[in-house]
C-alpha cells in the first residue's frame, strides 16, 4: 500500500470522526417542513422529528430539501450538540401543541394541513430563542458564531418580527448552494 493512500484512508476516517460544530436546517420544498441536522445532508433517520405519520414523507428525496440556514462556529461540538437537540425537541413537540389546541382542531382537515405543515417562520424563530439563551453564547456575546442564510428575504423576515433580537457579536452570511441543494460553504 502507497503513502498516499494510506494519507487518504488516514484522512477520509479523521474527517468522518470528528464531531460537527455547525447545526443545519433544511426545509421542504413542497410542505415547508422543517428538519435539524449536524450533517450537511438529510438522511432517513431525521424524518422523525415528523411526527405526524401522515405527514411523513416515506423516504428523502434529496431534490425536496434544501438548506434553509447553517449555524457555525459554536465552539465545542457539544454545544453545537446541545442546540440540536434543543431544536430537535422542539420540532417534536410542534404537532402535539397543533392538536391540543381545540380552535385548531375545530378547522376542517383540508385547512388544517397546511397550517400544520408550515413550519419555517417557528423553527426560525425558537432558534433565535435558543442563541439567546445558551450560556456560552450569552457570555461571548454572539462572537464567533456565524448564521449562514438561504435568502437574505428569510433573515429580514424573520429578525423584524417584534421582539426577535439576535446577540451583537452574531455575524450573518449567505449560504452557498451548488446543484440546489449542496452546501459549498458550511
Amino acid at each position: 500500500m502507497s503513502t498516499a493512500s494510506v494519507a487518504g484512508a488516514a484522512k477520509s476516517v479523521a474527517t468522518k470522526s470528528s464531531p460537527s460544530k455547525t447545526v443545519y436546517l433544511f426545509r421542504n420544498i413542497q410542505t415547508s417542513q422543517v428538519l435539524v441536522s449536524l450533517k450537511n445532508t438529510v438522511e432517513k433517520q431525521s424524518l422523525k422529528q415528523i411526527t405526524d405519520e401522515t405527514r411523513r414523507p416515506a423516504h428523502v428525496r434529496h431534490d425536496h430539501w434544501h438548506p434553509l440556514v447553517a449555524i457555525q462556529g459554536f465552539p465545542r461540538h457539544q454545544d453545537a450538540l446541545a442546540f440540536h437537540n434543543s431544536l430537535r425537541d422542539h420540532q417534536l413537540n410542534l404537532h402535539a401543541t397543533k392538536i391540543a389546541d381545540e380552535k385548531h382542531m375545530l378547522q376542517p382537515r383540508r385547512l388544517r394541513a397546511p397550517q400544520e405543515m408550515n413550519q419555517v417562520d417557528g423553527t426560525l424563530i425558537k432558534m433565535v430563542e435558543l442563541l439567546n439563551e445558551q450560556p456560552q453564547i450569552k457570555a461571548n456575546k454572539g462572537e464567533g458564531i456565524q448564521i449562514l442564510w438561504e435568502r437574505e428575504g428569510i433573515r429580514k423576515q424573520i429578525l423584524e418580527k417584534d421582539g426577535i433580537t439576535l446577540p451583537e457579536g452574531i455575524k450573518h452570511g449567505d449560504l452557498s448552494i451548488k446543484r440546489g441543494r449542496d452546501i459549498v460553504n458550511a
